[in-house]
């Protein structure tokens, strides 16, 4: 009898320790989210170091809810970013997006404090509904002693004024270098139009000697343009175009053009942060005036042209992709025309691996402005001029690995 009391105490013994860590780890599971955060523009260190208590994964394959964070310009310089906050496991379904709005004139510091607040308010809602709401502290308090209507006060109308101007120079024995920039820009956006005035102009100066021999290359350009757009629908959108320019590489002397265009979006352009798949079309005219006279023994001309242009773009949990296509031409002559297709994939094949790439191509034959005569060997070798060609084609591609723990969330910024 003793050695069956002694064995039912050990077996209940067992019982009641396997019943109390079941309990134990159905706790921990309840609240052992992993997050992964799909961000470049957060401080990832910071966010960490601020939340030492949440488990952030390295691959999206793993966790419990992926943080998806894209931005887009404001039309006071500074950015909005979009938080898209997707459920996965046992949080599936469970989805939510916020938005924080930044100013041009924030701090780093100020702008990543914007930021983990947005987190931390996504993951008190997971932590709410997996019924964890518990274990974790909430301290709500007002910014400042503002009230709400003096938050919305803008004095300059919401009118946006930018002036850059730099300089650079560089001598040696044989060569020297400098040169001069300057743009300046005004902006005013809202939902219902935006308009813009950009100018910028610049010029180089480089200088090569060799036997009591002066190698001279000019490089002059200037650019003015004004925009004026109308959102006239949640998906239609019109604008006027015009702009001014002087490029010495291309031999133009003076460039006057307006246009029109008009552009539909098969998505709600309230979803630009995640999606857009847009059509373009333009017409135009430009008088061009020319440097020297061009090989259709041209000085100047009214140049008649149109484009159609589509674009698409997509960011997901799966990766980005960025395709553009645009074709134009001139009315004169159907042949002098131009196609160009832009790419941009980020794309990930598995957990560990990921492909990248940015493509652009440009099939050419709008190239009016080429002056007559050979190039010489000093044009071609100092890139005075633009040269004769029926395609451009540049582009980078490549694979990144990522393998090793997904869940070390220390941080040690030493050396």
């Amino acid at each position: 009898m003793k050695v069956i009391s002694v064995y039912f105490l050990i077996l209940s013994g067992q019982i009641c320790f396997s019943v109390f860590a079941g309990a134990q780890n159905s706790e921990n599971e309840k609240v052992n989210l992993s997050f992964f955060l799909d961000c470049s523009a957060c401080d990832f260190t910071y966010v960490r170091q601020e939340l030492p208590f949440i488990s952030f994964v390295r691959e999206p394959g793993m966790a419990d809810v992926h943080i998806l964070v894209t931005s887009s310009e404001t039309g006071g310089g500074g950015d909005v970013f979009f938080f898209n906050f997707f459920g996965r496991n046992e949080c599936d379904g469970l989805n939510f997006e916020y938005n924080v709005t930044t100013n041009q004139s924030d701090t780093d510091y100020k702008i990543r404090e914007a930021l983990l607040k947005i987190i931390k308010t996504g993951i008190v809602q997971y932590y709410s509904k997996t019924g964890s709401l518990d274990r974790i502290d909430i301290d709500l308090s007002g910014n400042g002693n503002k009230k709400a209507d003096e938050l919305v006060i803008d004095r300059w109308n919401k009118w946006v004024f930018r002036l850059d101007v730099a300089g650079e120079f560089r001598k040696e024995e044989s060569q020297n270098e400098y040169s001069y920039s300057t743009e300046g820009s005004i902006e005013k956006v809202t939902e219902d139009w935006k308009t813009s005035l950009e100018a910028e102009f610049e010029f180089d100066r480089e200088n090569y000697f060799d036997d009591n021999e002066v190698i001279t290359d000019k490089q002059d350009t200037r650019d003015i343009s004004a925009d004026l757009i109308w959102s006239l629908t949640p998906k239609w959108s019109a604008g006027i175009f015009a702009a001014y320019s002087s490029r010495t590489y291309m031999n133009i002397k003076n460039d006057y053009g307006l246009s029109t265009s008009v552009e539909y979006n098969i998505f709600p352009w309230s979803e630009c942060n995640r999606r857009v798949f847009a059509i373009r079309y333009s017409a135009g005219v430009d008088h061009v005036s020319y440097n020297e006279e061009t090989i259709y023994d041209k000085r100047q001309e009214f140049l008649l042209d149109e484009s159609l242009e589509v674009n698409l773009e997509l960011i997901q949990q799966w990766g980005e992709i960025s395709v553009g296509v645009e074709g134009r031409h001139y009315f004169h002559d159907l042949s002098k025309n131009r196609i160009t297709l832009e790419s941009d994939l980020s794309f990930r094949l598995t957990k560990n691996i990921s492909l990248f790439g940015e493509l652009q191509t440009d099939v050419i034959h709008d190239q009016l402005y080429l002056p007559k005569g050979d190039a010489s060997v000093e044009d071609i070798l100092l890139r005075r001029r633009k040269l004769a060609t029926t395609f451009e084609i540049s582009g980078r591609f490549g694979l990144r690995f990522t393998f090793g723990s997904i869940f070390n969330n220390v941080v040690n910024e030493r050396f």
